[in-house]
């Protein structure tokens, strides 16, 4: 369901400052995208957390809407649990990637 994603647009410039100084030095990429943004995925209908996990020559990519419900968290609420369901999909790569599963 879609809704006006523009009147938390500061909370969501926010997110894009925290998750983009988290990402030197990791195998993994973690951007905020917008509407606004380049490289918004048109099939999308909100915003989005775009997390690439890269392994070698390759990259597993996951897609974590931010559905009106997480954005009416208050900040720290919502980036930990955008870092939950990074950590989760990390551990899916992982166990796919090098546990054989």
């Amino acid at each position: 369901m879609k809704y006006d994603w523009t009147k938390y647009k500061d909370k969501i410039l926010k997110l894009k400052e925290i998750f983009s100084s988290r990402n030197e030095g990791t195998d993994v990429e973690v951007d905020v995208i917008t509407p606004e943004d380049p490289d918004f995925d048109p099939k999308m209908e909100m915003p989005y957390v775009r997390v690439r996990y890269y392994v070698d020559d390759h990259y597993h990519e996951r897609k974590i809407e931010l559905f009106e419900h997480y954005l009416k968290q208050d900040l720290q609420e919502l980036v930990n649990q955008i870092e939950f369901f990074i950590q989760e999909f990390e551990g899916e790569i992982e166990s796919s990637e090098y546990g054989g599963g």
